[in-house]
């Protein structure tokens, strides 16, 4: 039987592995509320289903109830060996579930998981870039299972070469995605990412003052950094910042959340050591999302000093929950931030830790960001998310 609508498939399946607790499952996430939200006006010419699970041999689970399906998932902190498995699972199996289901076009919200053979099927591939990192710094980022630094780039080509669309969360990766790539740029779409600006906005349930004791944090001053510690994230710049901030004579912590691997957590502490901070930096591991709120509006600033990002999730989650933030140049982050940050050469530790001391000294400025931020945020809400992703969609698969 011919169906009147069109039937697109978006990857949920990402939120099974050691992703669906960083940027990227929060993305997922993220799109998959926005998606819920939207009116059937909004969609209504649409068949949107959610992709939940996937085995080898193409049988797969669905659902069209994204609300009921993520009420019901929790993230799980898989083995890193997991998302491999997975990624060979997508590629070699999402065409055959994808014929099963007679799928128009198929979300790839993970592009790690890119599939092949889904041409031979009919089935159109709409792939969202976070960024273009491994691109940019592929000496940092192609490992041996990545195919190294050559085949590894040739790889990424590829994947967004051969895309029918290109979802790209921020203007600074859609200009990637077209220079670098070569791909052209009536296939690629901006699509910024978004979160629950509300629900951050709020004051946390949670007893603010049992929270930071229990965290090692009451009645301290700290900088907040919230992600993981790979090369781009300048784990000694934002170190060599923090000690300068102390060597001036004023108090400032440094405090992490993110789960990270035994050996990354080994390494930022000897890179706290190696800075002469070690006494005053925090790791924290993994926390509740109600707990990294409380984090944020108790930090002095949110400091994301990164060489580059594709967007800069916790930017905005800072903004929404009232906390200044000192972020750099590079990539998307000064496009996301706009004038409710302070923004620093990532390179330059000094310009770091004076944009830092800024904040400290002047209660003014201190303020002035706080609001600006507030004021900024609902710009990247998850509704906005969902609502642009629903029309592309549209414009994608029924024209203009």
């Amino acid at each position: 039987m011919t169906r009147s609508k069109p039937r697109i498939l978006v990857d949920l399946t990402p939120l099974q592995t050691p992703g669906g607790a960083r940027g990227i499952g929060r993305y997922i996430r993220e799109l998959a509320w926005g998606l819920s939200a939207l009116p059937a006006k909004e969609f209504g010419d649409l068949e949107i289903l959610g992709l939940t699970s996937l085995n080898w041999s193409g049988s797969c689970a669905i659902t069209s109830d994204f609300a009921s399906f993520l009420a019901s998932k929790e993230t799980e902190l898989l083995d890193p060996r997991d998302y491999y498995s997975w990624a060979y699972r997508q590629r070699f199996s999402l065409w055959l579930a994808a014929k099963r289901l007679g799928a128009d076009a198929v979300h790839i919200t993970d592009p790690h998981g890119t599939p092949r053979f889904l041409g031979l099927v009919g089935t159109k591939r709409v792939v969202t870039c976070h960024d273009l990192v491994p691109t940019r710094f592929p000496d940092h980022y192609f490992g041996a299972k990545d195919g190294g630094a050559t085949l590894g780039r040739f790889i990424e080509r590829q994947r967004y070469r051969t895309a029918d669309l290109v979802l790209a969360v921020s203007d600074a990766t859609r200009n990637d995605v077209c220079s670098l790539l070569g791909v052209p740029a009536e296939r690629v779409v901006r699509v910024y990412g978004g979160i629950d600006v509300e629900r951050w906005a709020r004051e946390p349930l949670l007893d603010r003052a049992i929270v930071l004791d229990r965290l090692g944090l009451f009645q301290k001053h700290f900088a907040l950094y919230v992600g993981g510690a790979d090369w781009r994230k300048n784990v000694e710049g934002m170190m060599a910042a923090v000690a300068r901030i102390q060597a001036l004579g004023l108090q400032l912590d440094l405090a992490w959340v993110g789960h990270l691997e035994p050996h990354n957590v080994e390494r930022i502490n000897q890179s706290a050591a190696d800075a002469g901070i070690q006494s005053s930096f925090h790791y924290l591991g993994y926390v509740s999302d109600d707990e990294l709120s409380i984090l944020y509006r108790a930090a002095a600033a949110h400091l994301l000093v990164s060489r580059l990002e594709g967007f800069g999730l916790t930017v905005v989650e800072a903004m929404a929950c009232g906390c200044p933030v000192v972020t750099t140049r590079a990539g998307s982050l000064a496009e996301v931030a706009g004038d409710a940050a302070l923004t620093v050469d990532p390179e330059d530790p000094v310009s770091i830790a004076a944009a830092l001391e800024r904040i400290l000294r002047e209660p003014a400025l201190r303020a002035d960001l706080i609001e600006r931020g507030k004021t900024r945020a609902p710009r990247f809400s998850r509704n906005e998310l969902g609502y642009a992703t629903a029309q592309a969609y549209r414009r994608f698969l029924l024209g203009p």
